[in-house]
């Protein structure tokens, strides 16, 4: 078998790859306004050249955010259940997909079959990039069908060859339970659902993680994976090396990024189908990939029939980590470090949740838990003028007398790393919310 899904596109130099897409995704755009009525009013007046060889043509286009399509489908039809984003004929959608609805009302997406091969091609090879392969008894535990990172995940588990076993929305016991009596190789969650089972498989079944037998651990769904701390908990609970970070996107494509044997960060996965950006958040200009360059990735589709998205913006926080790699794949590698629309401002100071986070964590591992909570008094809060209110558990483990010492410090920690004060509470372990999905950083008093 070959160490790469599609070796010829995923080993070609990256600005090839570029090239490749850019022609396609021009004749593509040019087609879709004639199919899309959201596009062809979005769109209108952008200048498409027939056959670029950069995606540097894009630069300066429109962009489609999350709020654009949300009021796209305000309007919608018996025919045309997807608003005005929907591009093909009712009778030619084979399945729905939805957006989880973390961040706002949902967005529901159609896709043809054709849609569906892409998908499960697409979502394949960020799996087989992550290390799962035909031998493996794979746990997913995604409990929703209809979100992307449910059925599109199981399709692309079957599509590696691999023995698929759906567990999610299980009781705790009764998931860990399948893992054991199936002997399963390998689990996909979210990450914040395999930090909530290494933390509970002893209390539940009576052994650790470690006992379970898993091989292979891929997370993904929200930041976190990429933190040493976290990924550390998880790989001394479960007592394997095999641990991998995934992202995709529901609005583009389930599956996008990847990490591979080398570490170090994700590679895109996607390019078969996919062309993404980097920019600026703050300006909206084109980034170039190279080693450390941060921005927003913005994804183009030039293969989707029914719903298809130009220059989506992900509002994802990345750090590009890499350019090429030792596995023979081209793809930048990225780290997610946050959500442009989670960012907090303290007085004049921008700052992500995640980013106290993960220096908590990395300056004072041993005495905390991998759990913070930032409190906001109103749902919309974005600036505070007086110190973050932040929440760190602390370990049994902490001396009642330590506590406040220690607070001081993860205060002056986070004034003196990222230029921020917060007011910080330390809490017992297990007294911050665990989720069997996502976990949230930012919490709103009642």
């Amino acid at each position: 078998m070959s160490k790469l899904w599609h070796p010829e596109l995923e080993s070609k130099p990256w600005p090839e790859v570029e090239s490749w897409q850019s022609t396609r995704l021009a004749s593509f755009a040019n087609s879709l306004r004639e199919r899309s009525a959201f596009y062809r009013d979005h769109w209108s007046s952008a200048a498409i050249p027939e056959a670029p060889s950069r995606l540097t043509w894009l630069d300066g286009l429109p962009f489609t955010s999350k709020a654009d399509l949300r009021r796209a489908q305000d309007g919608t039809t018996a025919q045309t259940p997807f608003g005005a984003i929907q591009a093909v004929p009712l009778r030619e959608v084979v399945q729905v997909v939805s957006s989880s609805g973390t961040s706002g009302r949902p967005v529901v997406y159609g896709l043809t079959q054709r849609d569906v091969e892409a998908w499960s091609d697409g979502v394949a090879n960020m799996f087989f990039t992550a290390g799962i392969r035909p031998e493996d008894t794979i746990v997913h535990l995604t409990r929703l069908p209809m979100v992307a990172g449910g059925l599109p995940y199981a399709d692309a588990l079957r599509r590696v060859g691999a023995t698929l076993v759906w567990a999610g929305g299980l009781p705790t016991e009764r998931t860990l339970r399948t893992i054991q009596a199936l002997r399963a190789t390998a689990l996909t969650a979210t990450v914040s659902f395999e930090v909530y089972l290494t933390e509970h498989c002893e209390d539940v079944l009576g052994v650790p993680p470690s006992a379970l037998g898993l091989r292979k651990l891929i997370g993904g769904g929200e930041p976190g994976m990429g933190q040493p701390e976290i990924r550390d908990k998880i790989r001394r609970g479960w007592g394997i090396d095999h641990v991998r970070e995934a992202m995709g996107l529901s609005d583009v494509m389930a599956g996008m990024w990847a990490e591979c044997e080398e570490g170090g960060g994700m590679h895109f996965t996607a390019q078969r189908y996919v062309a993404v950006e980097l920019i600026d958040p703050a300006s909206g200009m084109q980034v170039e990939w190279r080693e450390e360059s941060r921005g927003e990735p913005v994804y183009s589709t030039f293969e989707r029939e029914a719903t298809p998205l130009l220059r989506f913006r992900s509002g994802d926080a990345v750090v590009v980590s890499g350019l090429g790699c030792a596995c023979g794949r081209s793809s930048p590698k990225i780290q997610c470090v946050g959500r442009t629309d989670d960012m907090l401002i303290y007085k004049a100071m921008n700052v992500f949740p995640t980013a106290i986070r993960d220096l908590v964590l990395s300056r004072f591992a041993g005495e905390v838990e991998p759990h913070i909570r930032i409190w906001k008094e109103r749902p919309e809060q974005v600036r505070f003028d007086d110190p973050i209110p932040l929440d760190v558990e602390v370990g049994d483990a902490v001396a009642s007398d330590r506590r406040r010492a220690l607070a001081e410090e993860i205060a002056r920690a986070v004034r003196d790393e990222l230029q921020v004060r917060v007011d910080v509470s330390l809490v017992s372990r297990g007294v911050i919310p665990r989720s069997d999905y996502k976990t949230p950083l930012v919490y709103v008093r009642e």
